[in-house]
């Protein structure tokens, strides 16, 4: 109830417009969202590299309905992947499909996500085209299936595990070659398409993983529960598959402690880093998560310590 509640708070402008105009609700934000700029989101990149870690820039936005908004997301995209390339920094980019113009045109969307594209693999590095709500699964599965016939090797895209449909999925797309971020999905979905139960979601996820661990792809496996980090680190060495075939992915802000944990023992860990002015609804959608985040905003709000 509380998730669904949270979800559909992630939709509502009202909502949008009263938090973003809360300086506390701003600052509590800071946790996950590296910071409304482009150099705020480098920052933290380095930091980032500096101990080990990868990273995945995403410049958040979503539901873009002008042609305008869209290309001014996709030139923010294409000045970070020069940046990165500048800088030789360990980072890569994830797009959101109505970020980038899928709402107002599949052509649109296509031209725009294809010069990221052609942009990150100039400069060396991988893209990820993010999922969203079930509204749109076929629709970015179909994209990412465009791209990659078109010869944009270097793209990937994020499936979730809670929906029914998933395992097609991946086997469909790391059959074309792509790389999958496997996670869980953090929108409230109908128990017709997707799973409710947790348990029954998390096996679903171990048993996507092992579909990505016994094809030929690159596995990144975005989870911060460290059971399903335990059941696919024994996946893999079960499979005689080693941690260069794959990679754990963890939100900015989230369980720091495990990130650098991961590395000790010598597997990789990538640092999912978002930024941009359009941080409500990711705010919103990481507190639905998670009742460990509700807990910690409600206590920065009172003013006790998290």
């Amino acid at each position: 109830m509380l998730r669904r509640a949270l979800v559909a708070a992630s939709r509502s402008s009202v909502l949008r417009r009263v938090a973003t105009d809360v300086p506390i609700t701003r600052n509590v934000a800071q946790r996950f969202v590296a910071g409304e700029t482009l150099e705020q989101a480098l920052a933290a990149t380095r930091e980032l590299n500096a101990k080990g870690l990868s990273v995945t820039l995403d410049h958040l936005g979503e539901s873009v309905t002008e042609e305008a908004v869209a290309r001014r997301s996709a030139e923010v995209y294409l000045e970070a992947l020069g940046r990165i390339a500048e800088e030789g920094l360990d980072c890569s980019v994830s797009v959101k499909p109505t970020s980038l113009g899928l709402d107002v045109s599949v052509e649109l969307c296509d031209e725009l996500v294809g010069s990221v594209c052609a942009e990150a693999a100039r400069c060396g590095t991988h893209v990820t085209i993010d999922m969203e709500g079930s509204d749109y699964t076929q629709a970015t599965v179909d994209l990412v299936v465009r791209l990659r016939e078109a010869g944009h090797d270097n793209v990937g895209c994020a499936v979730q595990t809670y929906l029914h449909r998933t395992p097609d999925d991946v086997r469909r797309l790391t059959g074309m070659g792509a790389s999958l971020r496997i996670c869980k999905g953090a929108y409230a979905e109908p128990d017709d398409i997707a799973y409710q139960d947790d348990d029954e979601v998390s096996d679903a996820y171990v048993r996507c993983a092992e579909l990505v661990l016994t094809g030929e792809t690159f596995g990144r496996f975005a989870t911060h529960d460290h059971r399903i980090i335990g059941r696919i680190r024994n996946l893999a060495r079960r499979l005689e598959v080693g941690p260069d075939r794959y990679e754990f992915q963890m939100l900015y802000g989230i369980r720091e402690p495990l990130q650098l944990e991961l590395l000790e023992r010598g597997e990789r860990c990538r640092v999912y880093v978002p930024f941009g002015d359009e941080w409500y609804p990711y705010f919103v959608r990481r507190l639905a998560e998670r009742p460990a985040n509700v807990v910690f905003f409600l206590r920065a709000l009172t003013g006790r310590r998290a």
